[in-house]
C-alpha cells in the first residue's frame, strides 16, 4: 500500500512540474519583445521576358509562372518572332492577352524582317500588331523609360534621342502612376523631372564586358550610337540598364560604373546556353532594388 500511495505521489509531482514549466515557458515567450524582421517589403514586380522566337509554349509558361509571382507588369525585350510576320506576331500577342497580365513591348530585330524584307518601314508589321515600340511611363517615383534600339542598320530614332534626353538628372518626388499599360501610354511627356529611380529598357545593350554582339556590332553609325547612349546613361546617373537579344543572364557594371547592367536570359528553349528563363525587377520600400534570374519550369 505504501508503495503504491509513493507511486502516486511520484507521478502528481512530474505532472506538476511539467504543468509549471509549460506555463512559465509560455509566459515567458508572451513577454519577450518582437523581434525586427528586418525584411523589406516590394512596392514593385516586373517580369522581363526576352528572345522567345515563336517559342510560345515557353512564353506561356514564362507568363503564368511570373503571375504567380505577384507581378505588377511585364517588360518585353524583343524577339517574340523568327522573322517578323504578321502572323509570328499575331500569335505570340495571343500568349501576352491570354496571360491577362499588363505588359509593354519594345521590338527585337527579328521582328523587323518581314517588314524590310517587304520594303516597308521595318517596324510596320510590329506597330500593326503591338502599337508603339517606345514607352515612358512613372510609378510609385521611378522613371521607366523604354526605347527602340531595335533596327541594326539605323538604331534609335530622333524621337527615342529626344525622350532619352529629356531625362532628369535632379531629384523629386513628382510621380505621374499609372494602374495598367493604356494608362501608361498617356504619360510619355511627363518625363520633366527625376524620380527617386531610373531604368532604362531597350532590346540590345551598347556595352558588354565579354561578348561582341552589342548595339552597332553590324554598323559603324550604330556603333557611334552606342558609344552615345552609354555616356548619356551616365550622364544622367540612370540606375539600371536592361536588355535583351544575348540569350544570356548577366549582370555587370557600365564602364564608368555609374550604371548597374543586365542582359535577361532567352525564353526560348533553341540556341540557349543557360536554359530558358526570364527575370524579375523588384523594387523595394527602401527604393534598393534588384534582378532575379529566373528558370522557367
Amino acid at each position: 500500500m505504501k508503495k503504491i500511495l509513493l507511486l502516486i505521489v511520484v507521478i502528481f509531482s512530474v505532472i506538476f512540474g511539467y504543468s509549471l514549466a509549460t506555463s512559465n515557458l509560455l509566459k515567458n515567450n508572451r513577454e519577450l519583445p518582437p523581434m525586427p524582421s528586418g525584411q523589406k517589403s516590394a512596392i514593385l514586380r516586373l517580369a522581363l521576358v526576352s528572345d522567345s522566337h515563336k517559342d510560345n509554349e515557353n512564353l506561356k509558361k514564362a507568363l503564368r509562372q511570373a503571375g504567380g509571382m505577384g507581378i505588377n507588369l511585364v517588360i518585353g525585350l524583343g524577339d517574340y518572332t523568327n522573322v517578323g510576320t504578321l502572323e509570328e506576331l499575331r500569335q505570340a500577342k495571343e500568349i501576352f492577352d491570354q496571360s491577362k497580365l499588363d505588359y509593354l513591348l519594345t521590338a527585337g530585330d527579328h521582328d523587323l524582317w518581314d517588314s524590310r524584307d517587304k520594303g516597308k518601314d521595318p517596324l510596320s508589321n510590329f506597330k500593326e500588331v503591338f502599337g508603339l515600340s517606345s514607352q515612358v511611363f512613372e510609378k510609385d517615383n521611378i522613371q521607366f523609360v523604354i526605347v527602340d534600339n531595335s533596327d541594326i542598320y539605323k538604331g534609335i530614332s530622333q524621337e527615342d534621342w529626344e525622350i532619352l534626353k529629356s531625362i532628369k538628372s535632379i531629384k523629386s518626388t513628382k510621380s505621374t502612376t499609372s494602374s495598367n499599360s493604356q494608362q501608361a501610354l498617356d504619360t510619355r511627356d511627363t518625363l520633366n523631372t527625376r524620380g527617386t529611380l531610373i531604368f532604362v529598357f531597350a532590346q540590345k545593350t551598347p556595352f558588354h564586358p565579354d561578348s561582341k554582339h552589342v548595339m552597332g556590332s553590324e554598323s559603324a553609325q550604330v556603333a557611334d550610337q552606342a558609344k552615345e547612349l552609354m555616356t548619356l546613361l551616365e550622364d544622367k546617373k540612370v540606375d539600371g540598364f536592361f536588355s535583351g537579344d544575348l540569350h544570356f543572364f548577366a549582370e555587370y557594371q557600365s564602364p564608368s560604373g555609374l550604371v548597374k547592367m543586365t542582359t535577361v536570359g532567352a525564353v526560348a528553349k533553341e540556341r540557349n546556353f543557360q536554359g530558358p528563363r526570364f527575370a524579375i525587377l523588384a523594387v523595394f520600400d527602401d527604393y534598393s532594388w534588384e534582378v532575379e534570374d529566373v528558370e522557367i519550369r
